[in-house]
């Protein structure tokens, strides 16, 4: 009987917050309208020249010949890139090599 009552206590909470909130929800409000200019996200795409388009041959390709001329955000990309491949090869290689070294069958301290 105990833990009907419990369930029972459980549901009933669920179906309060769940419903709880509806009524706030569905309020009809007019928004208010800030003047304002233009946000961050649009100065940093503008920054990074978000409105031109990469090739990504130029940007992943053997010669590089065109790296240069790329947008900002396709070489922030591809730095990200490299920086991320570099980190997962520590993470799945060196690491556990040094830990193996430093806590394995073989103590070489």
């Amino acid at each position: 009987m105990r833990n009907f009552r419990q369930v029972a206590l459980a549901g009933a909470t669920a179906l309060a917050v769940t419903f709880g909130s509806t009524a706030v929800a569905s309020a009809d409000t007019e928004p208010t309208k800030v003047e304002s200019g233009p946000s961050l996200s649009h100065k940093i795409g503008k920054h990074l020249e978000s409105d031109q388009e990469a090739d990504g041959r130029e940007i992943f390709g053997v010669q590089k010949e065109g790296f240069e001329t790329q947008p900002a955000w396709a070489k922030l990309l591809y730095g990200l890139l490299v920086f991320n491949s570099a980190a997962a090869f520590f993470g799945l290689v060196v690491g556990p090599a040094y830990n193996f070294i430093v806590h394995g069958p073989i103590n070489f301290r």
